[in-house]
C-alpha cells in the first residue's frame, strides 16, 4: 500500500500517478497545489492555525506578524484589561479624531497594520490571538502540518484544480466534493478540539 504523500515533491508524484498522464508541464502540477492552497486559506480553520503574539504599540499604527490571515481577539494587557473592538477604517476614524489620545478601544487592519482608536498615550502591550497563514509548500518549504496531517486534502484539493485545467468536469467536480467533505471533517474535529463541550461564541475573524 502506498504510503501518504508528506512532502511536496512526494504529493507532485501522488498527483502524477492519479491522473496517469504523461502531457502535463512540470509547471502545471504546482501551479494546481498553489490554487488549492488558497482555497484551504479560505476554508480550514482549526487550532493549528491559531497563534499568539504580544505586539508593542507606541502610536496609532502596530505592526502585525507577517503569517498573521485573520485576528480572533486582541486586548490591551493592562490592569485591567481592554478588549479591543474591532471598526471599519471609517468608524475608526469618525469614533476617534487624529489628536485622540488615550488607552486604545477600537482597531481596524491596513495593509498589515493594526491601526489603533485612540492612540495610545503611553507604551503599552497588546495581547494578540490570531490565524496564521498556511504555510504554501514549494522548493524551500517541503512540508507544512497540514500535509503532514491532512494529505488527503491536499490530494483531492490539487486533483479538483488540475481536472479543471484538463477541462474534466466531471472528475473536477468529484475531487471538489470530497476535499469539502475532508474540509468540513477537519474544521468539526478541530472546534471539538478547541472547544470540547462547552458552548461556543461565533466571531468571524477580521481577515487581513
Amino acid at each position: 500500500m502506498p504510503s501518504d504523500p508528506v512532502t511536496w515533491t512526494a504529493l507532485k508524484a501522488t498527483l502524477a500517478n492519479w491522473l496517469n498522464r504523461d502531457d502535463l508541464s512540470t509547471t502545471e502540477i504546482p501551479e494546481a497545489i498553489a490554487l488549492a492552497e488558497r482555497r484551504f486559506q479560505r476554508t480550514l480553520f482549526t487550532p493549528d492555525r491559531e497563534a499568539e503574539a504580544t505586539l508593542a504599540a507606541a502610536a496609532e499604527a502596530v505592526t502585525l506578524p507577517a503569517d498573521l490571515w485573520g485576528i480572533r481577539a486582541a486586548y490591551v494587557d493592562a490592569d485591567p484589561k481592554v478588549v479591543l473592538e474591532p471598526m471599519s477604517l471609517n468608524q475608526l476614524r469618525e469614533t476617534w479624531p487624529a489628536a485622540a489620545a488615550g488607552k486604545p478601544q477600537n482597531y481596524t487592519i491596513r495593509g498589515g497594520i493594526m491601526l489603533l482608536g485612540p492612540a495610545p498615550d503611553s507604551s503599552c502591550s497588546i495581547r494578540l490571538t490570531y490565524i496564521q497563514t498556511i504555510p504554501a509548500l514549494g522548493a524551500s518549504q517541503a512540508t507544512n502540518w497540514l500535509l503532514t496531517a491532512h494529505p488527503d486534502a491536499y490530494l483531492h484539493g490539487s486533483l479538483a484544480e488540475l481536472h479543471l485545467l484538463l477541462a474534466d468536469e466531471p472528475r473536477a467536480a468529484l475531487h471538489t466534493a470530497r476535499f469539502e467533505e475532508i474540509a468540513a471533517e477537519i474544521n468539526r474535529v478541530g472546534r471539538a478540539r478547541s472547544h470540547g463541550g462547552a458552548p461556543q461564541r461565533i466571531r468571524a475573524p477580521q481577515v487581513v
